[in-house]
């Protein structure tokens, strides 16, 4: 990862930790991954209610973020989501999942993996072995 990269990976998990909405996500373990990285907002996840129930309980909240899966079950959720909340007076965020995808480049599946790669990529920048701190 370049250092701008690593620059902008840092922005994007100081705005998750910053959210005030509701996140939705697919699973307890994206949940988990998102609590470990500090992020104290509330967080839906679709493992538990039909898309259109948790449309419903996500546009209780002004601002909501979609944060599925990079995978191609995570694109047509994400997708599916988005109309069913287009109906709703809120704010949708599917902004920020572009872009952890667009940085991340395919190092990671899914959110589940995001704390532990926030870690790697940490762990490494701090040894300092090379600018622009690839892997």
């Amino acid at each position: 990862m370049h250092a701008e990269n690593y620059k902008r990976f840092l922005e994007l998990i100081d705005k998750l930790r910053e959210f005030e909405g509701a996140i939705i996500v697919e699973g307890l373990r994206d949940e988990v991954a998102l609590r470990n990285l500090g992020v104290g907002a509330e967080i839906i996840r679709l493992s538990r209610l039909p898309l259109s129930d948790t449309a419903i309980k996500a546009s209780r909240y002004h601002d909501v973020m979609i944060l599925t899966d990079f995978d191609g079950k995570g694109e047509e959720l994400a997708r599916k989501l988005l109309m069913y909340l287009i109906g709703y007076e809120c704010n949708v965020d599917l902004t920020t999942r572009s872009r952890l995808k667009s940085i991340i480049g395919g190092r990671i599946k899914g959110i589940e993996e995001l704390y532990s790669f926030y870690v790697r990529t940490r762990e490494r920048a701090n040894r300092g072995r090379d600018s622009r701190l690839r892997f």
